[in-house]
């Protein structure tokens, strides 16, 4: 995956956005509480990375699923619907078990 040429897939690009966007709101989430000293820095960082790729390994597994429904346009955007659900979903079943420790 090189950045010299303009030859990133569709995949790798959602991968980088669904990882920015997903770590930028994981630090959004967290600064008032970081703001107040409730959480320290590193698990600040610690928090933002996990959230990073979890929402960047999601979204670039639904482009490249989607991707190779091309031609498809139903079946697409239905893989990209429930593959999104799927991981919100998890993702939800992950901090609830976390806030039950």
């Amino acid at each position: 995956m090189s950045n010299s040429s303009d030859k990133l897939s569709a995949s790798h690009r959602a991968m980088l956005i669904g990882a920015m966007a997903g770590g930028g709101a994981s630090l959004a989430g967290q600064w008032r509480d970081h703001q107040n000293g409730i959480l320290a820095t590193n698990d600040v960082a610690m928090n933002a990375v996990k959230s990073a790729i979890k929402a960047g390994a999601i979204s670039g597994t639904s482009t490249y699923i989607a991707e190779n429904m091309a031609g498809r346009p139903a079946l697409s955007l239905l893989t990209i619907l429930s593959v999104g659900a799927a991981g919100l979903y998890m993702i939800d079943q992950m901090s609830e078990r976390k806030k039950h420790e």
